[in-house]
């Protein structure tokens, strides 16, 4: 790499759900335009390939100004109470420890007063925030007055997050400004969570009460799952070249970036005496639901893995092209993913009591690094990129360390139009309502390892931004399982399939959900 500063290409945050793959330093596949990846074939849309496009064209990307791109707008009244509320509340809620805290209450505030990029994420996440703190105050599931607050402040978020999602094209190709590439990458993960959460919650409630609700509101899909791995492929991707920059420049005895705390202020001034942290079950899934699954989830990966193989065997039989033996063997590697996630989440770590040591250590180089020290130890421990300690980070890393072939067979699943009209359907009915045409072998396999994945997910309930989510998709995974042969083949063996015990379970210990 020659010297001087260092230009990295990084992937588009995704509008339709496309996954990019893992991010290797100076490889082009995974740093290309999302347009540019292959499309796997959606098997429930007639065999057309599911719609992959980049984030924005050239008529929609706004013209990139170096004087002006810092200059921020004016912020309106209710837009002065989203910041409020994101100070006062939102950020105390999120951080787990002195640098979540320094990261979200100090140093990506000031961010954002010098981006409106990084600003009009912070303002989506708060009115997802405060629809979730109007919905938890309600007096009825589907009060009217606050449906009507929850559903502008929603359109309020998505319009503040698709204004991001313009503008972030332009500076994403600019090395200066790769604190507010990675900060907003953090926010959009959160908000993509919330929104979709405070959905599902209005969506379950409807279902509840068999009431129909704006399709505004609705349950957005799999967005969530496309912006969590988008936002670790790029902090990859910028972590990784500011690595490589360095020791090919011969910097590698200066000071590493991560090294000390010397970044952030003195706990007195910024303390997480008073913060209120949710990390996952919440206190009644610790108390009944979690011990369960943990008592059971050992022969649950074994049955899977063994139908795994069992696929596996059988499909080596028939005559496989190399698109259909590298998807199979993408699922019996997110199996190995899935297994190592789950003993993390699940297994005592008594021995854990102290945070490993980073394993990406970006060195600092004059002007060469464009990212504060805060800014990458931050996004290091977001996104996986060293050893999660924290439940909802190791439940949640799977979606970073899942091959991203598997998780677009996942996605072409999940957002085919039968299993969206499916879905429409199953949130006033448990019937059917919509024919479903079956899946192959392979679509199978890794819609039976997701399934198994949201049960880890329904742990993490405590959570706000999570909450739901996971019995919500885990319910309609089995509503789209039981038209599939799956859960007979378990029930010929002796066995019951266990995701769909999980949530039967589930369901009944939270009757209200």
């Amino acid at each position: 790499m020659e010297q001087g500063p260092t230009q990295l290409p990084v992937p588009s945050l995704p509008v339709s759900p496309t996954i990019p793959s893992t991010a290797v330093p100076n490889s082009v596949s995974p740093l290309a335009p999302l347009s540019d990846q292959s499309s796997v074939p959606s098997p429930l849309s007639s065999g057309q390939p599911a719609s992959f496009s980049s984030l924005s064209t050239d008529e929609e990307r706004p013209p990139f100004n170096r004087h002006t791109r810092h200059t921020p707008s004016t912020l309106d009244s209710i837009e002065l109470g989203l910041l409020s509320h994101y100070l006062t509340h939102t950020s105390r809620t999120i951080p787990v420890d002195d640098l979540d805290l320094y990261a979200l209450s100090v140093g990506v505030p000031n961010l954002a007063f010098s981006s409106d990029v990084v600003m009009s994420s912070l303002l989506a996440l708060a009115a997802a925030c405060k629809s979730h703190d109007i919905a938890k105050r309600a007096q009825a599931p589907l009060d009217p007055q606050s449906l009507i607050d929850i559903r502008q402040l929603l359109a309020l978020a998505e319009r503040h997050h698709q204004a991001s999602l313009r503008h972030i094209q332009a500076t994403m190709q600019n090395s200066d400004s790769y604190d507010h590439v990675l900060a907003n990458a953090a926010l959009m993960v959160l908000y993509a969570s919330a929104s979709h959460s405070i959905r599902v919650h209005l969506a379950a409630a409807a279902k509840k009460c068999r009431q129909r609700l704006p399709n505004e509101v609705l349950p957005q899909h799999s967005q969530w799952i496309s912006f969590t791995r988008a936002a670790h492929t790029a902090s990859t991707a910028i972590l990784n070249g500011l690595v490589a920059g360095a020791d090919d420049i011969g910097t590698a005895t200066s000071s590493p970036i991560l090294d000390a705390q010397s970044e952030l202020p003195n706990p007195g001034f910024c303390s997480t005496d008073g913060l209120s942290p949710e990390d996952g079950p919440s206190e009644n899934t610790k108390r009944i639901f979690l011990p369960l699954v943990a008592s059971t989830f050992n022969q649950a990966l074994e049955s899977l893995r063994r139908r795994a193989e069992l696929t596996t065997a059988l499909l080596k039989k028939s005559e496989l092209c190399a698109a259909d033996y590298l998807q199979l063997q993408t699922c019996l590697e997110t199996v190995s993913v899935l297994e190592r996630c789950a003993c993390a989440a699940l297994s005592r770590r008594e021995s854990s009591t102290s945070a490993e040591p980073p394993r990406y250590q970006p060195m600092a180089c004059g002007g060469l690094s464009r990212v504060s020290p805060w800014v990458a130890r931050y996004m290091i421990s977001v996104t996986s990129m060293e050893s999660p300690q924290v439940l909802r980070r190791i439940i949640m890393s799977f979606l970073n360390k899942a091959p991203a072939e598997y998780l677009n067979l996942v996605l072409s699943v999940l957002d085919s139009p039968s299993a969206e009209a499916r879905a429409e359907n199953w949130m006033t009915r448990d019937s059917p309502g919509t024919e479903v045409p079956l899946l192959n072998a392979t679509h199978l396999l890794a819609m039976d390892i997701f399934a198994h994945w949201l049960v880890l997910v329904m742990l993490l309930d405590g959570v706000w931004w999570i909450s739901d989510i996971g019995e919500w998709e885990l319910g309609q995974v089995v509503s789209l399982m039981k038209t599939q042969d799956l859960p007979s083949q378990s029930a010929d063996t002796g066995e019951t399939w266990w995701p769909e015990t999980m949530y039967l379970v589930k369901r009944e210990l939270t009757p209200s959900a």
